[in-house]
This record gives C-alpha cells, structure tokens and sequence, in this order.
C-alpha cells in the first residue's frame, strides 16, 4: 500500500511541476495590444533600443511604467523587431507586444513583436 501512494504522490507532484511551468510559459508567451508606436530610440553606441507606444504594458517589478520598453541587443530577433517597429511606427499601424517578464533599465524587456492585424497568432 505505501509503494502505491508514493507513485500516486510522485506523479501528482509531476502534474503540478507540469502545471506551474506551463502556466509560467503561458504568462510569459502572452502578446499584448500596445496600439501605435510614438518614439523609437536606438542608444548610444552599443545597448538595447527603447521605443514607446499609446497602451503602457506594465509589467509587475519595473518602475518605469509609463516610459515605454527595451529591445535587448542579444536577443537574436532584435534586428528583425527594429525593423518591424520602424514600420509600423512609419505607416501608422498598430502593434502587438510579447514581454519576458523581466526589465531592462527599469522597462518592460520585449521578446517579440507583431503587427497587430496579424491573426496567425
């Protein structure tokens, strides 16, 4: 009887590991209607670039809240998101936003970017 209630106790501790991890994931993987970009700004010399749009995503730990987000530049896609950015920026369409969850400077840190008319995600 013991043995059984340890496997029955060793799979219910898998389920639940399974559920945080994919509730985390889920959290982090969720895209955001930010509306139109407003300010783009790549730094000075080497860094993340900012750029700000009409909706502020806040993100639970960053205090700069109403100062829009970072890009960091070892994120593989950075390149691509600039230019996506500077697009929509240019013709006036809306974005979707995904955050990491974590801050650059004090701003929400964006893993990736869409125009919002997008529906393939």
């Amino acid at each position: 009887m013991g043995h059984k209630v340890n496997i029955i106790m060793k799979k219910l501790s898998t389920i639940v590991c399974l559920a945080l991890f994919l509730s985390t994931f889920q959290a982090r993987a969720a895209w955001h209607d930010a509306g139109k970009v407003t300010r783009v700004h790549s730094g000075h010399g080497n860094g993340p670039f900012a750029f700000s749009t009409e909706v502020n995503i806040n993100i639970e730990g960053c205090s700069q809240k109403n100062f829009g987000y970072f890009v960091n530049e070892t994120n593989s896609a950075a390149e691509r998101m600039y230019s996506l950015i500077l697009a929509a920026y240019m013709s006036g369409k809306s974005i979707a936003i995904a955050t990491s969850g974590q801050c650059i400077s004090n701003r929400p840190e964006v893993d990736a970017v869409q125009f919002k008319d997008t529906t393939y995600f």
